[in-house]
């Protein structure tokens, strides 16, 4: 509780002195908010705000752990769901860490049963390998290679956007989501009236769900393989292969191929044979499969490649019309960084561990009540931290780790 008590104190002293941190969304009078309050966590919705100046007072005084605002346009955004009056929604995506494949998650990341208590290290299971129950907390942490993939994987979204879909960059607002990922919003007038169907589509499209190679120039064996160069998801497919066979051949090259689930003998023909696979890829050539490697696997090989050039987004997101986003500027409730716009000229250069801190100045002695692993935060490398010990901290990485629950307010 003392925790809770002194981040909601830091959160409303940062709104009441940088209160243009929060960004106006467009049409404000026709958005719904909504508050995660640190004390009960309990969760306020339903309120509309005639300016951003009402808005950024709200914030000031009550200084709540999170801040949202409906991806939708409403008639009465203060009313219940079944009144509002929905007007259209802005298509929003969400990208992040958690739902993508990083192998240091295991160093990380933990999770433990709430039925039995057991702990495990990575993400957590469908069920408790212990109890069989299915319900956990879970502790993830903000590493740069995780913010990193998560980058990588809001690239391949740009570009299928652009390509596929024809949506203009101008269009596009990219955020860095102020703890472990990406949202990308597409503001315009002509998607804005899509339904959730309509929707769930170009979700479908861009994770590759339900994709049939066949129905993209992958037709069978003694057929062309489509260029890299291809358009839409031809081209794509034939990266993905290319990746795929690469890795394939690399020493940790069995981790891959059974992902795409190929085992036994198979699995060593196609190591052993990969570098002929990669020729034909390279050079556009007719497809022959190796002897002992049938059109089953090939497929499977093709999926695999489809998979490696999907895009991880959070389906719900983009789906629900009804969706409540972070609101631009504010701070986020699991690590104290604030949501921060980033242009796309810079989306590559972008360092979220730096760019988005709020806290920049100031110390804070902390007691560290959960191991920490190495990070850097501002320009400072700090950590590793071990459980158990006292700490002073700059300012940024203390709320940081009061936030994440690694930590607590040190009273002498």
């Amino acid at each position: 509780m003392e925790n809770r008590a002194f981040l909601q104190s830091l959160f409303s002293k940062y709104y009441r002195e940088n209160p243009n941190a929060i960004q106006e969304p467009s049409r404000i009078e026709s958005r719904e908010f909504g508050f995660l309050l640190f004390q009960g966590k309990v969760m306020i919705r339903h309120r509309r705000f005639e300016t951003v100046e009402e808005l950024r007072d709200f914030m000031a005084r009550v200084g709540p752990s999170d801040a949202y605002r409906s991806a939708a346009y409403y008639q009465r955004p203060d009313a219940s769901m079944d009144e509002k009056g929905w007007l259209g929604a802005d298509l929003a995506f969400d990208i992040d860490a958690d739902h993508l494949e990083t192998a240091c998650q295991k160093e990380h990341d933990s999770w433990r049963c709430l039925e039995c208590g057991y702990v495990g290290r990575g993400k957590a299971p469908e069920r408790c390998p212990n109890c069989g129950k299915s319900k956990f907390k879970e502790s993830t942490w903000p590493c740069d290679v995780c913010l990193s993939t998560a980058k990588d994987e809001l690239i391949k979204l740009i570009e299928m956007l652009e390509d596929d879909f024809g949506f203009s960059a101008d269009k596009m607002r990219i955020y860095f989501s102020g703890h472990r990922g990406y949202h990308l919003i597409l503001e315009d007038e002509e998607i804005r009236s899509l339904g959730q169907e309509e929707r769930r589509e170009i979700v479908d499209y861009v994770m590759a769900v339900g994709l049939v190679p066949e129905l993209h120039g992958f037709a069978k064996e003694s057929t062309k393989i489509p260029s890299f160069d291809s358009p839409g998801w031809r081209g794509r497919i034939a990266r993905g292969v290319y990746e795929v066979m690469h890795l394939a051949t690399t020493p940790n090259g069995r981790k891959e191929l059974k992902a795409a689930g190929i085992r036994g003998k198979t699995l060593i023909t196609l190591r052993e044979q990969g570098e002929n696979i990669i020729n034909m890829l390279e050079n556009g050539k007719i497809l022959k499969l190796p002897k002992g490697v049938g059109e089953k696997t090939w497929k499977k090989l093709l999926l695999r490649g489809a998979k490696r050039r999907a895009v991880e987004v959070d389906p719900v997101v983009t789906i629900d019309v009804h969706r409540l986003m972070r609101l631009e500027g504010s701070l986020h409730g699991k690590t104290g960084l604030r949501k921060v716009e980033i242009p796309l000229t810079r989306l590559e250069a972008f360092d979220p561990m730096e760019e988005a801190v709020a806290f920049d100045k100031g110390e804070l002695k902390v007691k560290i009540v959960v191991d920490v692993p190495k990070f850097h935060i501002g320009q400072e490398e700090l950590g590793p931290y071990r459980a158990g010990k006292t700490e002073t901290l700059p300012l940024a990485a203390a709320v940081l780790l009061l936030c994440k629950g690694f930590a607590e307010v040190h009273r002498d």
